[in-house]
């Protein structure tokens, strides 16, 4: 019995070992005569081919960026369930698009989805399998050879083709998925793609190393005499991934790596490659498949607007080097004639690894209005269309659904990080790049349409002088509805979120309030109306008005009662270059402002013809209809209803809970101050949401499937 019990525990041993050695470790042991190498897709010249059972066709990938995340949740917790996948693979197939991108190891459930979504339908999704590393590895002072830099994409990159095959067990570690993966999603796996985004600094130390060599010598890759260390250690990357591929499951597929304006080939002026932050070079011409790898290689490349000028601000080496590429060269195109420059550069099928525009109400950049959902779309259509045109091998539009823990630049300041995906940010650009939207609620708290038929007696905040005011909110912001005014004649509500903020009094226009208000609401007809805020809480002038103005915000700031109330800003990109860096140029080169309080007069309708999904108001009978984004009241998490404090007795941005806020509304000023009501909030931690396709989704399924 003893020795019974023993060989159990031993072969129970022997089992798990070797469960855990070949789903875990990855281990293998090849035996026996070796199959013929399958080959699924190459390429073929710059064209990407996919093999059908008989013969090569050549293959343009019309695909989307898809990720994970879901309002309410964090995008690295994958909460996404098999169902959400298999929903927007549908939607993305009638789109006309035949591919998805991901950009690092994904939840099992994805690869399930996917899998069954393929041995569904005629037309399958292919996909474009991407790793990546942390934002703590691409941005610490270390070169790409670090380990937490190489190592990652080594180990990550060998465990996806083991995932792709269906023969991968993988632990959720950190920010990072894991699974069971055990469906072979490999027949529509169109290449392996290694890195997302580069930090430019980590390429340029890299290369700049007296330790490291540009020479790399695989079994599949070689780099050429002109290649940098850099792109050695992507050789290398790409080279035990197709030698891992090949060795265990005796196929090979195409692999590339990632560049992108900030770090390609090109070469500028001095004085303006340091205006642009251009110092890091990568060529994917540099890195050269082998004999032995049949499957080939592809250039990748992520866009967006970078300088649609660009040509002008070469160097003269650079200019010389590619005349021939320069002549003739269209840059009227989108990106300025970037697309097609890189396509007559490269020797391989190139992609558009993640291009999209943002819908969101805020802007980023100088004389560049934000986009409505339509102009979105035509924007999207209009890269596509050069895409093909250039003879791309094709492109993914980023991205598929909107990402509310995204931020930004000029917003990130302004809110808690740690809440983003418990509420959507209107104001944050990054926030609103998908083609489907998640509107917080079951159903519209309010839709911006001038009809007030969906709001409730219990809603009614205030009435008095022919006014009746309601308020009601949601994860997006606050919704008012104003009844008995007209256009011709203004409106004003003050508002008070803060506490410790504000002013009793308004200088322009003259105004007197019953307690201290933060913000005024001036509905003035369909082109003037705006918010207003007290200066003293202007977040602008606190956080950008040296860049903006070139003072110091906290040498002589407003007084806490101030009675100026000034338009609310936000600090956007200065694209100019000069031809000098002086003192007197740099002058020239501040942020700019965009008034991001001007108020948007539309219908906010997204069921009828004349749409606007930038709008923040509309007239209708008698009333107006507003909805004020959350960050435009200086609410940083409006789940917790975590306001901004004073910035100048706090130095910077802190916060401070609230219940309520006091909302009044007057034709004009009285003696005795504009009275106010208090409007009760409550806090959550969860949400409901629904999901919506956006014009653009639309747009952009005419053009794939109809070719308009």
């Amino acid at each position: 019995m003893k020795r019974f019990m023993s060989a159990a525990v031993l072969l129970l041993a022997l089992v798990l070992g070797g469960y855990w050695a070949i789903f875990y470790g990855g281990f293998y042991l090849p035996f026996g005569e070796r199959p013929a190498l399958s080959v699924p897709f190459r390429a073929e010249g710059t064209e990407l081919h996919r093999w059908d059972g008989e013969k090569y066709t050549a293959l343009t990938l019309r695909g989307v960026d898809v990720t994970s995340s879901l309002p309410g949740h964090y995008a690295t917790a994958y909460d996404a369930g098999e169902e959400d996948y298999l929903r927007w693979f549908e939607a993305i197939g009638d789109m006309g698009a035949n591919a998805v991108r991901v950009t690092s190891v994904m939840d099992d459930d994805f690869y399930n989805a996917l899998y069954t979504y393929n041995t569904s339908h005629d037309q399958p999704l292919y996909m474009l399998q991407g790793t990546d590393i942390s934002d703590y590895a691409n941005d610490r002072s270390k070169d790409a050879y670090h380990a937490d830099f190489l190592n990652t994409l080594l180990e990550d990159g060998k465990s996806l083709v083991d995932i792709i095959h269906g023969r991968k067990d993988l632990p959720a570690v950190g920010i990072r998925s894991g699974g069971v993966y055990r469906r072979d999603i490999s027949p529509w796996v169109a290449g392996f793609l290694v890195g997302t985004e580069w930090q430019p600094d980590t390429i340029s130390y890299t290369d700049h190393s007296t330790i490291r060599s540009g020479e790399y010598q695989g079994d599949y890759f070689q780099t050429t005499e002109d290649a940098t260390p850099f792109e050695a250690a992507m050789a290398r990357v790409m080279d035990e991934i197709t030698a891992y591929e090949t060795d265990k499951y005796d196929t090979q597929r195409p692999v590339g790596f990632l560049c992108d304006p900030s770090c390609d080939f090109l070469e500028y002026e001095e004085v303006y490659a340091r205006q642009l932050e251009k110092h890091a070079q990568t060529d994917p011409e540099h890195v050269t498949p082998l004999p032995s790898m049949k499957a080939g290689r592809f250039a990748a490349y992520r866009l967006y607007d970078f300088c649609d000028s660009f040509t002008e601000y070469l160097s003269a080496a650079q200019k010389q080097s590619i005349s021939p590429l320069l002549a003739g060269l269209d840059t009227s195109q989108p990106y300025g004639g970037y697309l097609e420059l890189l396509a007559r550069y490269h020797t391989m099928p190139v992609l558009a690894a993640g291009y999209g525009f943002s819908s969101g109400r805020g802007a980023v950049e100088l004389n560049r209005a934000p986009l409505t959902e339509e102009e979105q779309g035509q924007r999207l259509v209009e890269v596509s269309r050069a895409l093909e045109a250039d003879g791309w091998a094709g492109g993914f539009v980023s991205t598929w659904q909107d990402e509310w823990e995204r931020r930004s630049w000029n917003t990130a300041f302004a809110a808690v990080p740690t809440e983003h995906f418990l509420w959507h940010d209107l104001q944050t650009n990054s926030q609103n790049y998908g083609l489907m939207a998640f509107a917080p609620g079951e159903e519209a708290v309010c839709i911006l349409d001038g009809d007030p038929s969906e709001w409730k007696t219990e809603d009614l905040l205030l009435e008095r002088d022919g006014l009746r005011l309601s308020a009601r909110y949601d994860a997006e912001g606050l919704y008012l509805l104003l009844e008995g005014i007209s256009r011709e004649e203004p409106v004003y509500l003050p508002l008070d979120i803060s506490p410790e903020m504000g002013s009793r009094s308004c200088d322009h226009p003259d105004l007197a309030f019953s307690r201290d208000v933060d913000f005024l609401l001036c509905v003035d007809g369909t082109d003037n109306s705006r918010l207003l805020v007290q200066e003293r809480w202007d977040p602008l002038r606190e956080r950008f008005l040296y860049e903006t103005a070139g003072d110091d915000p906290f040498l002589d700031f407003p007084e806490q009662d101030s009675g100026v109330f000034v338009p609310i800003g936000m600090a956007v990109q200065n694209p100019l270059l000069v031809e000098t860096l002086t003192p007197e140029t740099r002058v020239l080169q501040r942020l700019g402002v965009w008034e991001t309080g001007n108020l948007t007069h539309g219908n906010g309708n997204s069921e009828v013809e004349n749409y606007n999904s930038l709008a923040d108001f509309c007239f209708g009978t008698g009333c107006v209809e507003i909805r004020l984004p959350w960050l435009l009241l200086n609410v940083g998490a409006p789940a917790s209803l975590l306001v901004h404090r004073d910035y100048y007795q706090h130095y910077g941005v802190e916060f401070k809970q609230i219940r309520d806020i006091w909302i009044g509304a007057a034709w004009d000023g009285e003696e005795n101050g504009i009275p106010m009501e208090s409007f009760r909030l409550k806090s959550w931690k969860s949400l409901e949401y629904r999901e919506r396709l956006k014009e653009s989704y639309y747009i952009m399924q005419a053009y794939w499937k109809g070719g308009n």
